[in-house]
Parts: structure tokens; C-alpha cells; sequence
């Protein structure tokens, strides 16, 4: 299986890679809130890009659909590495 990258620059980024994910899946809002262990409210108003949702809950929910979330840091300040 090959992956894609897409850059998440907000919630609403996040909510509609979610919702894509979850139709291409062919499961309902209810089953993956199921499989996720998390409310169905909760997986509603993540796919709809509240800003505010618990970022444990959805980091986990993205980990339930496979996404692994990835931070490309800046370099440090004059080329300083640890």
C-alpha cells in the first residue's frame, strides 16, 4: 500500500482528511467512532474542523485510521544540532 502526505495547516484540514478516510473505508460516522473508542459528537465535530476537540482524542483517532502525524522542524538557529 503506498501512502500520500498532505500538509495540515488547520482543523478543518484534519476534519475533512478524517471524513475522506472514513467514506473511502465505507464506514459510517458510528462505526469508526466505535472503532476509534471515541463518542459519535466527538468524531462529528472533528470531522467538521472544531478547532477546540481534545488533541489527545484526535491524535489517537488518527492513529486508529493509520495516518502518522509527522512534525518537520525548522533547523535549529546557525546550523546548531543537539
Amino acid at each position: 500500500m503506498t501512502s500520500r502526505t498532505v500538509s495540515i495547516t488547520s482543523a478543518t484540514d484534519i476534519g475533512t482528511i478524517l471524513r475522506l478516510l472514513r467514506k473511502e473505508t465505507g464506514l459510517t460516522q458510528r462505526d469508526m467512532a466505535g472503532l476509534c473508542n471515541v463518542s459519535l459528537p466527538f468524531l462529528n465535530q472533528v470531522e467538521q474542523g472544531k478547532p477546540t476537540a481534545q488533541i489527545g482524542k484526535v491524535l489517537e483517532v488518527c492513529r486508529r485510521y493509520g495516518i502518522e502525524v509527522v512534525f518537520h522542524l525548522p533547523a535549529k538557529p546557525d546550523g546548531d544540532e543537539e
